[in-house]
C-alpha cells in the first residue's frame, strides 16, 4: 500500500509515516519504478503500536532501540518495563512539582485579593511587583518548557 492508504488505515498523516521511516520506527518501504513508496499490510498495525506507545510517553528513539531488538529476533520486554517504570516514576515527580506549583498559586491569589481588597479602584496593587515577596527567585515553573521562568543565575552557561 501506499504511503497515503497507510496514513488513513492507521489513522495519522502521510508526514507520520514518512516522519516514522525517517526515525527508524518504520521499516523503509520498497519502491515502485516511479518513486512511491509500497508498505507491507502489516505495517498498519506497526503503526498503531508506535502511536500506543508514544501515547504512554515513550520516544521515538526509544521506540527505534526497542523495535530493532525485537526485529532481530531480541526480547526487549524487560527493557520496555523498565523505560514504563522510568516514565512513571518521571510523570509522579512531575505531579508532585505541579501540586507545589497549585499551592503556590493559591498562595498567591489569596494575597492579591488581600491586596486588590486594600486598593481603592483605579489605583495599581503592586501585584507583579508582590511576586518579589511571594515565590522565591530561581523556582522554574513545571507549566513552561525549558524553564525560562528560572532566574539568569540558576540557568546553565550557553
Amino acid at each position: 500500500m501506499r504511503t497515503s492508504e497507510l496514513a488513513r488505515l492507521a489513522g495519522v498523516s502521510p508526514d507520520t509515516i514518512r516522519l516514522y521511516e525517517r526515525r527508524g520506527v518504520l521499516a523503509r518501504p520498497v519502491r515502485t519504478s516511479n518513486g512511491y513508496r509500497q508498505y507491507p499490510p502489516e505495517s498498519v498495525e506497526r503503526v498503531r503500536l508506535v502511536r500506543r506507545a508514544l501515547a504512554l510517553g515513550f520516544t521515538l528513539d526509544e521506540l527505534r532501540l526497542i523495535l530493532l531488538t525485537r526485529d532481530t529476533g531480541g526480547t526487549p520486554c524487560r527493557a520496555v518495563r523498565a523505560l514504563a517504570a522510568e516514565k512513571l516514576d518521571a510523570l509522579e515527580a512531575r505531579l508532585e512539582q505541579l501540586g507545589h506549583l497549585r499551592d503556590r498559586i493559591r498562595a498567591v491569589l489569596r494575597d492579591w485579593d488581600a491586596r486588590l481588597a486594600r486598593t481603592p479602584r483605579g489605583q495599581r496593587a503592586g501585584l507583579l511587583q508582590a511576586l518579589t515577596d511571594l515565590v522565591p527567585e530561581g523556582v522554574p515553573s513545571p507549566l513552561v518548557p525549558g524553564s525560562w521562568l528560572t532566574s539568569a543565575r540558576s540557568r546553565p552557561a550557553s
